[in-house]
């Protein structure tokens, strides 16, 4: 796979009135196209803001981001970024809420509607396309969040907790969902979470941030003996524990050091 993301040197500081804080320091790593990359490290490690720096929200104070070679600037292409909320209007009904983004940018067309429908089809909303949010379950709620930002074709889908506000049973169920989806869709993806099973069920390769200010303390590739590679069925790879040990070592060595 040829390599679509480079975080070169890059840094952020936050300024205010009270003086600096540094959020991110001298923090580099490769996202090769179609990988499906976790972020983990301690509250308040950066985790976010590295984030908003990919998404182009906040300019690193040094260092640079490159996508396909080219500056984020000037490259071209586009990122998608699903938050911890879903963020549907209550007022707007599912097909309503997917065409959202589309509406905003200026691309709904009559000739959006076979693709729209054709995903809601795909991943089981389209007996739901009339419905409102508060009949929507949280599955369903995420599914329709990612359609939505998937309509505007995004090159990398960046994931801020998107899972943290569901019952632990829900959870699984969404990330399987949530997982295949972008695998089918063929999607680079970066994925923030506290949970560290989370993290090795859905990634092919782990980052861990240090404490505050974030700096890349370990890269572990993941590679689970399962024939059947979804979210939940690696949680009963034999590798499993292992590497969530290994996590959750330079987790805790982090947080013993501050």
């Amino acid at each position: 796979m040829s390599e679509l993301l480079r975080i070169d040197h890059i840094s952020y500081t936050y300024h205010n009135l009270e003086g600096e804080t540094p959020a991110l320091l001298d923090v580099s790593f490769g996202v090769n196209d179609g990988e499906f990359i976790g972020i983990v490290g301690p509250s308040g490690c950066g985790k976010s803001t590295l984030l908003s720096l990919i998404a182009g929200l906040l300019t690193p104070s040094c260092g640079s981001i490159y996508i396909d070679g080219k500056d984020i600037k000037s490259s071209g292409k586009n990122i998608g970024y699903m938050l911890q909320k879903d963020h549907l209007l209550d007022w707007r009904n599912t097909l309503k809420n997917v065409t959202l983004g589309l509406e905003i940018q200026h691309k709904l067309s009559d000739n959006s509607y076979a693709q729209i429908n054709d995903l809601l089809n795909t991943y089981g909303l389209i007996t739901f396309k009339n419905s409102y949010p508060s009949e929507l379950s949280g599955g369903m709620r995420q599914r329709a969040a990612l359609i939505r930002t998937l309509l505007l074709e995004p090159d990398i889908l960046l994931l801020d907790e998107p899972f943290s506000a569901l019952d632990y049973q829900t959870r699984l169920e969404v990330s399987d969902d949530i997982w295949t989806i972008i695998r089918k869709e063929q999607k680079t993806a970066i994925l923030i979470t506290h949970d560290i099973s989370e993290a090795i069920s859905m990634s092919d390769k782990i980052i861990i941030l240090s404490s505050r200010p974030g700096r890349v303390k370990n890269i572990i590739d993941i590679n689970l003996s399962v024939s059947d590679r979804s979210p939940f069925a690696a949680r009963s790879a034999l590798e499993f524990k292992d590497y969530f040990n290994l996590i959750w070592k330079e987790l805790n060595h982090n947080e013993q050091a501050t």
